[in-house]
């Protein structure tokens, strides 16, 4: 049966011969030296390649074009949402809510970049894993530590067997020292290591990205919902007066005419079921207030407003094709992420087959005479190598390696998923917008038919021609008919919101990049 490599049973540093031995006096040279010939070994041995694989983005099959698409709208209708569509060749950087040209809105936005606590914490999260990669990044530079002792001692005289007149009673040591330790390198262990933790860095900040994305996404949503409701509310109300002089009329009628109570009792049974919408609707504008105010990172009150729903602008439509969306989706550039670091800790797996070299030193000064503890007679040191190789470790080794592939393969689905997802969403959301507007269309027909039939219904009820059955029904069908459009117009908007959020749209631009600051660590990491 094949044997494997171990660890031996001890502690398994191989000590090779010292480079140089530890000067006397006026023996600095080749000690000052050894830091020289140490960096330039380093320096040679860093052009060596890393094991493990190098990282190659996953084939993933792209559409030439949306199956949606989109009409750009003549720019002589007066719609909402005529404006012309809009490239998204860099859409993260596109501050797309300013568009509907509400500044209460932009200022809700902004507060919620600043307060989110979802935000906050991914923001932390960051701070965290650029930490963690100044961690590893140390492991490149070598480690020195000092050491400093002084000890005085004196001996008893009193013995079994008595001190010899040339030892001292009392005695003093002082001792001064470094120590240095510096791995090389060879195997690209350390390169891999940084790589895998600048990947973890980059996706953690992908994530905050993302995270920002929806939240600035969910606060706007939130705010045209907010106006859709209020709208509802302003309708309900125009609806309890309506029937309220409905009823007036029917009862002013039939104390003239003596005519059936029944017109009656119907038209006060309809003027209270339009009252008793009322406080459901105002308890789910206050709910939606509470809700935006968690977005928003303050205390649940009541949300200012600057325009009704129907004086919003509407966002032009975004348009791009499929590999866009693919540099612009922070979750999709948080897999690729997830995947080299992966990618990259196969490397560190397969480093541990090879042996750890080290480059080792140890400097400085010892003396039992403080006056004469800096001087070259007290000087003393090494310098040497290290070497330590598992050589028996009952197949850990392949597993850690086996389960780095693991990983590796599962990210590369992920990523294919994150891929698939985002191709999902976006025509998703450009099918919701194309729909939306087709049944606004249909919907402003339906009002027009609507108040017409209102109107007529009114007249021939005011004039003694209709009943009141007739004249409430059409009032009913009327409110409908405004609430549907009402409804289409908060869904024009939100499908563009969608649209917006689909594509990655405004991440860049909602919040710092933290990432701005460790340029020069991704640069010279990725080189």
């Amino acid at each position: 049966m094949s044997m494997r490599r171990i660890h031996p049973p001890q502690p398994h540093l191989v000590q090779s011969a010292p480079l140089a031995d530890m000067p006397r006096r006026g023996e600095g040279t080749t000690m000052r030296l050894l830091p020289v010939a140490a960096a330039v070994l380093a320096a040679a041995l860093s052009g060596c390649a890393a094991v493990g694989p190098d990282f190659e983005r996953p084939k993933v099959t792209e559409p030439a074009a949306w199956r949606t698409t989109l009409p750009v709208p003549a720019q002589a209708t007066a719609e909402p949402a005529a404006a012309a569509p809009v490239a998204s060749a860099d859409m993260a950087n596109l501050a797309w809510w300013k568009a509907f040209g509400d500044p209460k809105l932009e200022a809700l936005v902004q507060l919620a970049l600043d307060n989110n606590k979802d935000l906050k914490i991914a923001a932390g999260r960051v701070r965290e894993y650029a930490a963690r990669l100044d961690i590893a990044k140390a492991q490149e530079l070598p480690s020195v530590s000092a050491r400093g002792s002084s000890n005085r001692e004196k001996m008893s005289e009193e013995r079994q067997v008595p001190l010899s007149n040339r030892t001292p009673v009392n005695s003093a040591a002082y001792e001064l020292q470094a120590q240095v330790s510096w791995e090389l390198d060879i195997w690209g262990r350390v390169r891999r290591t940084n790589e895998a933790y600048l990947a973890d860095l980059t996706a953690i900040d992908e994530n905050r990205r993302a995270l920002t994305l929806t939240v600035v996404a969910n606060v706007v949503a939130s705010y045209v919902q907010l106006l859709a409701l209020d709208q509802d509310l302003v309708l309900l109300k125009k609806e309890l007066a309506s029937r309220q002089e409905t009823a007036r009329l029917t009862e002013s009628r039939q104390a003239k005419g003596g005519f059936s109570m029944l017109p009656v009792f119907q038209s006060r049974m309809v003027m209270e079921e339009a009252a008793a919408a009322i406080p459901p609707k105002e308890r789910e504008i206050a709910a939606t207030e509470n809700a935006l105010s968690i977005l928003l990172g303050v205390e649940p009150s009541a949300v200012a407003r600057a325009r009704a729903l129907n004086d919003l602008k509407a966002p032009p439509v975004p348009q791009g094709i499929p590999s866009q969306v693919l540099a612009q989706r922070p979750d999709v550039r948080m897999a690729e992420q997830n995947l080299i670091a992966a990618n990259a800790r196969i490397g560190v797996a397969k480093a541990e087959y090879f042996p750890v070299i080290s480059l080792t030193g140890l400097f400085g000064y010892a003396s039992t005479d403080l006056s004469k503890l800096l001087t070259a007679p007290a000087s003393f040191g090494s310098a040497g190598t290290q070497v330590l190789a598992k050589l028996f470790d009952g197949g850990a080794l392949d597993a850690n390696v086996r389960q780095a592939e693991a990983v590796q393969a599962l990210h590369v689905d992920a990523y294919r998923k994150a891929v698939q997802n985002a191709f999902f969403e976006v025509e998703d959301a450009l099918l919701f917008y194309q729909k939306t507007r087709e049944r606004a269309d249909v919907l402003t027909r339906q009002l027009k038919a609507a108040q017409e039939g209102a109107r007529y219904a009114r007249k021939r009820y005011e004039g003694g021609m209709g009943t009141v059955f007739e004249a409430l029904e059409a009032e009913r069908q009327l409110t409908s008919a405004e609430r549907l459009q009402v409804d289409v117009q908060r869904d024009t908007q939100l499908s563009l919101i969608q649209v917006y959020k689909a594509m990655g749209g405004g991440w860049k631009v909602a919040a710092p990049d933290i990432l701005d600051s460790n340029a020069a660590v991704v640069s010279s990491s990725t080189n």
